[in-house]
């Protein structure tokens, strides 16, 4: 491993940040990595971050084919990689991304689950049914039918998965977020208990947890305002941005983190701090 230059950013609502550092992970070259919702936001910049370390990148998307191909074009730059859709609250559907993830890449070393979304603000009170079961299953089912079906291809490769909480399944979220965080906490637990049961083929399963991150997210359920709002309350002076995100689940890919497995890392500027 070794350090490299990365150049600093001004995220919107917050403050221009100092020049930093990013690592640089030698073992993630020709590593073959499936980043499941990756047409923008988080899963855009992990897919970016990946290939500028080498390693071949599936960018996956539902809808979003315009976002898929430009966050493919970016990663082209630095390394190769393919495009795979599909639904991935479906079954079928769900197989067959990472079947022919492996196919174009010969196989499969890193699964990061980070599809999801909160689809919309409803309170517990007046939320639907449809709605609820739209959530659960946009959050937790597709991580559950992913990982099933990339398990074979992982126990071959001994490799590891990373998931994409948020600090929501944490705190209970904001209002109209209840069965969106409820759904996060429980891709939480279900990082724990993949830990335990896939550790004995070599598998690491962590999590990262995402504070407010001004992505394309946030500027769906957010207001400019409530974005310089929280940033003000952060103790870092900022809010944070879709690289903050993907360095954090780079690390956990890594050798550097081969010893942790069942654990996350926050990644929230200091606003929601615990013992």
């Amino acid at each position: 491993m070794n350090w490299q230059k990365k150049e600093h950013r001004k995220p919107q609502g917050g403050k221009i940040r100092a020049l930093t550092t990013a690592m640089t992970y030698e073992d993630l070259k020709g590593r073959k990595v499936l980043v499941t919702g990756s047409s923008s936001g988080i899963g855009q910049a992990t897919a970016i971050l990946f290939a500028r370390q080498g390693a071949y990148v599936g960018v996956h998307y539902f809808s979003t084919k315009d976002g898929a191909q430009r966050t493919l074009k970016q990663v082209k730059k630095n390394s190769d990689g393919a495009l795979v859709a599909g639904d991935l609250r479906d079954e079928k559907q769900a197989r067959s991304v990472v079947e022919k993830f492996v196919e174009a890449a010969g196989g499969l070393d890193i699964l990061v689950n980070n599809a999801g979304t909160m689809v919309d603000r409803q309170s517990f009170e007046t939320g639907t049914l449809e709605y609820h079961e739209d959530v659960y299953a946009t959050n937790v089912r597709s991580v559950f039918l992913v990982t099933r079906a990339a398990l074979p291809y992982l126990k071959k490769s001994k490799g590891n998965i990373i998931n994409i909480g948020s600090v929501a399944g944490q705190t209970g979220g904001a209002g109209g977020s209840g069965m969106y965080s409820g759904a996060k906490a429980a891709v939480a637990t279900e990082t724990i208990s993949m830990a335990k049961e896939f550790a004995k083929y070599g598998i690491r399963v962590n999590s990262v947890f995402p504070g407010f991150i001004e992505t394309r997210f946030h500027e769906q359920y957010s207001t400019p305002e409530r974005c310089r709002e929280v940033a003000k309350k952060t103790p870092l002076g900022r809010n944070g941005t879709g690289e903050d995100i993907a360095n954090a689940v780079l690390f956990l890919a890594s050798e550097a983190a081969s010893f942790i497995t069942g654990e996350y890392i926050a990644v929230n500027g200091g606003l929601y701090m615990r013992a």
